[in-house]
């Protein structure tokens, strides 16, 4: 038996600290596999060339703090600003609504709410990096029309670039959004349309609930496999409508069909690898986290 809930709030620190452990951790298995890479190359490097196994070491072990120092603020603002802005909107637009059977599996997700939210949150979030970033970028833009104008420098179009001014930081506030808004919603409903179409095939994503309260239930598990084939599957043919778009156009424009096909077969499938890896280790890292740090909450009704 199936029954629609909708997605009411998500607990914005339970949501955040997970997210951005997970993340943190997906970082420092990255950085690893970077370090390795680094490690092989570094046998082939001629030493004529000055850099030395303590180099590639120095540069091993920033990596190593880095990345996953980076991954995890990162994702703390993302997840922060995400949770946040999810609860500010349902009152406003509706929250996202699931169709789970035996409040397990997801066999279902309607469309439009689903990407609403998704593109909603993606155009706000890009929003407040704008008006942060918007300013320097246009500022950035002066200072090189001003330092090339000074330098006699001639840089074909970046005249017009820098004369924007107001209009142009208008664009990048407002406009980039705005294109954020409608690439999103469109990937977003091609994602829900196929996880319609495959996850009364396949089998949908599933959890493990826990009701902690009146309408609030912490997701106790995911199981990985589930997700990552289901997840995986629908991302590649997503991917494989986009690159067969891009495909056709660079066949149109005259590059050779062989190629470009092969380079296409190439990208979906790692398209589906990677992501079929990167999933399933995010839900058995889930699974290992949640006892610990505490799980993901949600309020649904």
């Amino acid at each position: 038996m199936s029954d629609i809930k909708e997605i009411k709030s998500i607990r914005i620190v339970p949501y955040t600290l997970m997210n951005s452990s997970i993340s943190a951790v997906v970082a420092f298995i990255y950085a690893i596999f970077l370090v390795v890479i680094f490690g092989i190359a570094g046998i082939f490097i001629p030493s004529s060339m000055g850099i030395t196994g303590g180099v590639i070491a120095s540069l091993g072990v920033a990596v190593l703090i880095l990345l996953p120092a980076a991954g995890f603020v990162f994702s703390v603002t993302q997840s922060f600003l995400t949770a946040l802005i999810y609860n500010v909107f349902v009152p406003r637009i509706g929250g996202i609504k699931l169709e789970l059977k035996d409040m397990k599996e997801i066999v279902g997700v309607p469309v439009v709410p689903f990407a609403l939210m998704l593109s909603a949150i993606g155009a706000t979030i890009v929003f407040i990096a704008m008006l942060i970033i918007g300013p320097l970028i246009m500022i950035g833009l002066q200072a090189a029309v001003i330092g090339a104008a000074y330098q006699g420098t001639v840089i074909p179009g970046i005249g017009s670039i820098g004369a924007l001014g107001i209009v142009g930081l208008l664009i990048l506030i407002i406009g980039v959004p705005i294109v954020m808004f409608v690439a999103s919603f469109i990937m977003t409903a091609l994602t829900a349309i196929f996880y319609n179409l495959l996850a009364p095939k396949i089998g949908g994503i599933e959890f493990e609930f826990e009701a902690l309260k009146e309408k609030l239930y912490g997701i106790k598990s995911i199981p990985p496999i589930k997700l990552a084939l289901i997840v995986s599957i629908v991302m590649a043919i997503v991917n494989l409508i986009f690159e067969l778009i891009s495909t056709v156009s660079s066949i149109a424009m005259g590059s050779a069909a062989v190629t470009e096909v092969i380079g296409l077969v190439i990208s979906v499938v790692l398209n589906l690898v990677i992501t079929f890896i990167l999933y399933a280790i995010m839900a058995v890292l889930y699974n290992y986290l949640a006892p610990k740090i505490g799980s993901v909450k949600i309020e649904m009704e």
